[in-house]
């Protein structure tokens, strides 16, 4: 069932690319997450650098599809006594909003497959995979007519639950995007 998901990203990301090499685009991003972890002895936010690679196709000025992997670092919460450390691959639809000849807003929609580690001290390592609804929210700023800088903010959803509670991670980020 994993490599199914996994396999049906890369096709909807490459299999437009073969038909018309100009709409299609790779980039990568760097940015801040934040991971909020929900236990019974309260809640932890941690912030970390994430980073994230992409690839998608525009099929016209307004609608695309991309597909990628982000990572979003390692969080410590309630002190030293748990942490994690999440990255998920991600399929979704996109709208542009064109504001003039540079500047775009962005929304994405899609499907995020999350996988966590947790460490609670006193109770051992959990791996736990988890699929949730991606939604994003962006601006793109046109540099050349093959490279876009962009700046967005995503939230995966819970990434992790289990009995004793909740991992959830958004990610703001910045990159640039190449088109070919």
């Amino acid at each position: 069932m994993k490599n199914k998901l996994a396999i049906a990203m890369l096709a909807a990301a490459t299999a437009p690319m073969a038909a018309q090499a100009e709409s299609s685009y790779v980039g990568v991003g760097i940015g801040a997450a934040e991971q909020v972890l929900s236990i019974t002895e309260g809640t932890y936010k941690d912030h970390d650098v994430a980073a994230k690679v992409f690839t998608g196709y525009k099929f016209d000025k307004n609608f695309g599809v991309e597909a990628g992997f982000t990572h979003f670092g390692t969080a410590e919460t309630g002190g030293k006594r748990s942490g994690s450390r999440a990255r998920s691959y991600f399929a979704a639809g996109t709208l542009t909003l064109p504001l003039g000849e540079k500047f775009a807003i962005t929304g994405k929609l899609g499907i995020a497959k999350n996988r966590t580690m947790q460490l609670l001290v006193g109770e051992g390592d959990d791996k736990q995979k988890k699929t949730d609804a991606l939604l994003g929210v962006g601006a793109t700023y046109a540099v050349t007519k093959t490279i876009a800088a962009f700046v967005e903010y995503e939230n995966y959803g819970a990434v992790a639950k289990g009995k004793n509670g909740s991992l959830k991670a958004t990610i703001l980020s910045t990159g640039m995007r190449f088109s070919f």
